[in-house]
């Protein structure tokens, strides 16, 4: 059985629109209900994250994905990463713990990964999400996608799910 878990944003839930959607192609689908806070969503990821898994994380998820991968590479089989929140607008109030920590996100050698960013989106810039993508050791082999749609991606599924499928048949 494939092991795919998705991590929702700061205003997500295990029973939003992305969770829903998941839930339907994917039944099997694991999404734990996380905090807004960066550091305690990690701690509950070490505990709840036990065997190689996939990782779906979109905004606020997709950072806790990417910094779950760099502390535990071995547990992560491959990611999509939904606007992912590597930087943020100026209207954002981050604290500069936040923002140092942020600056560093790359994506670990060889885990596949697919980053869908938003063209509109309000809340990550788009450079932001370019220039994490470009710092990562294999940015070369990461799936970039560029959708027009807004920060939430809703109309922007199928790039989600034509990538799991991807990833689970090359498996």
């Amino acid at each position: 059985m494939t092991d795919i878990i998705f991590l929702h944003g700061m205003e997500g839930s295990p029973q939003g629109t992305k969770s829903q959607f998941l839930r339907k192609h994917f039944p099997n689908c694991r999404i734990p209900d996380l905090p807004p806070d960066t550091q305690k969503r990690l701690t509950i990821l070490d505990d709840y994250i036990t065997q190689p898994a996939y990782l779906v994380g979109s905004s606020l998820g997709g950072l806790s994905a990417i910094l779950f991968a760099m502390k535990k590479p071995h547990l992560v089989k491959g990611m999509v990463l939904m606007a992912p929140a590597v930087g943020f607008s100026e209207s954002i109030a981050v604290e500069e713990l936040e923002e140092l920590l942020v600056g560093k996100t790359h994506i670990p050698s060889d885990i596949p990964t697919t980053v869908i960013a938003a063209l509109h989106d309000e809340v990550i810039p788009l450079a932001a999400i370019e220039q994490m993508v470009a710092r990562s050791p294999s940015g070369q082999h990461i799936n970039f996608v560029k959708a027009d749609d807004d920060h939430r991606l809703n109309q922007s599924l199928e790039y989600l799910l034509n990538s799991l499928k991807s990833f689970i048949q090359a498996d």
